[in-house]
């Protein structure tokens, strides 16, 4: 007995790149349920590399390899802001709702400093490299220096007319400070007079900022654009765009080799900045989801975490067999094991000529949503052994409807339309004549019309294409006219195929059925 064969039309194989290698190495993601929204994710650049994830009127401190919170700081009245380690590892700050930027030492769990001075709600902070000071950004459409010591202002950087979500000191230099505003601007300051050296117009709201170690180059995120600026000349160095929705957050990965964007289309998208470089451990993702938060840990893994695991498969594996000490003597018999070769339930239905059952195994739910190409071989079997009509024939609407929905789905296919197209003139052939008993069945018929019609408007509108461009090339090459003649002709042999299912569903003066059925199929 042959097996049925069912050709699957596979898709492209995507490039797999060592990139896509290397991500794929992350293991299955732990999750953690954040009771509201989730506002900024910050790792601490220094061992054991806590994550600090603003949320809500608090600030969980997470241990990287637990994926547990391991201290929570709650000093805040209302919502928290861009909670941000200090470069040493040893301070973190943070934003508030009510305009109040507060200066932790989170290992103690103590509030060190309180800045007051901002007339509305402040998202972004950050340190400034090299110095005891510190940057904030607000709503109010500013940003201020401030000294960590005594709590003073220092300067005060103003010029922007919406508000200020984005914001970061330059890590090259203790003068320069980068804003990002919703008036669609990107500015350069330089503190120590407290002016705009550079403005650049990203053309969206900006929601996120980052800069390269060496400050001549920043990235800003708003809209579904990701600009990459330089910032010495002002110019644009390239534009990305590759999400579908507003990009909320940028990072680097890779020791600042890799650039990663988050984006309301649920994607992390990771973009190549320079050579390859291993050494994430760890990807940890903040999502908002209907108005709660959802914290996302990825750990890297390790051989040495799946060699246990291999190790023990084998040793599942070698029950019930021969040992190793067991030494085969020239005159033992050795007899080999025939193992039974697998056959589908179809197949089995098929040996026993038992198609309407056959034809049953391939219409479930499963079989024929995700391996069409299995029911489709099943019918193509089924006609070339002339068994199709046997296989239709007899059933009750109940078991008749599953076959109809899956022709009507498949039947525009350009794989499957030629077998789906036999299969549907059988079922009208059987059918047709009696929709009066089975009034549940003129809906499907009139689908299927309308799916024929469909096709054959297409096929008439590539006849016609075929023509014009026919036209074009018999002027500038008469020696191409017959390869595009029997390409029409082809063309038109598929369009009568379809006029043959579109005659079986006109109205016959000779049909059984009642007239006013027959006028609705029509």
């Amino acid at each position: 007995f042959k097996k049925t064969h069912t050709r699957a039309y596979s898709k492209s194989a995507s490039k797999a790149t060592t990139d896509t290698t290397y991500w794929r190495k992350l293991e299955f993601p732990v999750t953690v349920k954040e009771f509201t929204s989730i506002d900024y994710v910050d790792v601490c650049p220094v061992e054991p590399y806590y994550i600090a994830v603003t949320s809500g009127p608090k600030i969980d401190i997470y241990n990287k390899q637990t994926a547990q919170v391991w201290k929570t700081l709650s000093r805040f009245q209302r919502l928290a802001y861009g909670g941000k380690f200090k470069q040493d590892g040893q301070l973190l700050l943070a934003g508030s709702e009510e305009g109040v930027v507060k200066l932790f030492n989170y290992r103690q769990k103590q509030l060190l400093r309180l800045f007051k001075g901002h007339e509305g709600p402040t998202h972004r902070v950050d340190f400034i490299q090299g110095l005891p000071h510190i940057v904030t950004f607000s709503d109010d459409k500013t940003a201020i220096v401030w000294d960590m010591s005594d709590e003073s202002k220092l300067c005060t950087l103003s010029g922007h007319t919406d508000f200020l979500r984005a914001g970061i000191a330059s890590p090259a230099s203790e003068n320069m400070i980068l804003t990002g505003s919703y008036d669609h601007t990107v500015k350069l300051w330089d503190t120590r007079t407290a002016t705009s050296v550079l403005t650049v117009d990203h053309g969206a709201p900006v929601e996120s900022l980052v800069c390269f170690p060496s400050g001549g180059v920043f990235v800003s995120a708003g809209g579904c654009e990701i600009n990459v600026w330089d910032a010495i000349a002002g110019r644009l160095l390239a534009k990305l765009s590759q999400h579908h929705k507003t990009v909320t957050c940028l990072s680097f990965a890779t020791d600042k080799k890799r650039l990663m964007s988050g984006s309301l289309d649920r994607h992390v998208k990771i973009y190549d900045i320079d050579t390859y470089s291993p050494g994430d451990s760890t990807l940890v993702v903040g999502m908002i989801s209907a108005g709660s938060g959802l914290l996302s840990f990825q750990h890297r893994r390790s051989p040495e975490t799946t060699a246990p695991v291999l190790s023990k498969r084998k040793v599942a594996n070698i029950r019930n067999t021969v040992t190793d000490e067991f030494v085969v003597m020239p005159n033992d018999q050795v007899v080999h094991h025939l193992e039974r070769e697998k056959v589908a339930k179809y197949d089995r239905m098929m040996c026993r000529f038992e198609y309407s059952r056959a034809l049953d195994a391939v219409l479930t739910s499963y079989t024929a949503q995700k391996t069409t190409n299995v029911s489709v071989g099943v019918m193509q079997e089924l006609i070339r052994r002339r068994g199709i009509k046997t296989a239709v024939a007899g059933r009750e609407v109940k078991t008749l409807k599953p076959l109809l929905y899956f022709v009507l789905k498949n039947i525009r296919h350009p794989a499957y339309k030629k077998v789906l197209m036999d299969v549907a003139n059988v079922i009208i052939d059987i059918y047709g004549d009696t929709l009066d008993e089975n009034p549940g069945l003129v809906k499907h018929f009139m689908q299927l019309k309308e799916e024929v019609a469909a096709e054959m408007r297409v096929a008439r509108e590539h006849i016609s294409l075929m023509g014009a461009i026919q036209m074009f090339l018999t002027a500038s090459n008469p020696e191409r006219a017959p390869a595009m003649t029997s390409i029409q002709q082809l063309t038109a042999t598929s369009t009568l195929h379809y006029n043959d299912v579109h005659k079986a569903l006109q109205p016959s003066s000779s049909a059984k059925s009642a007239p006013t059925v027959v006028v609705d199929v029509s």
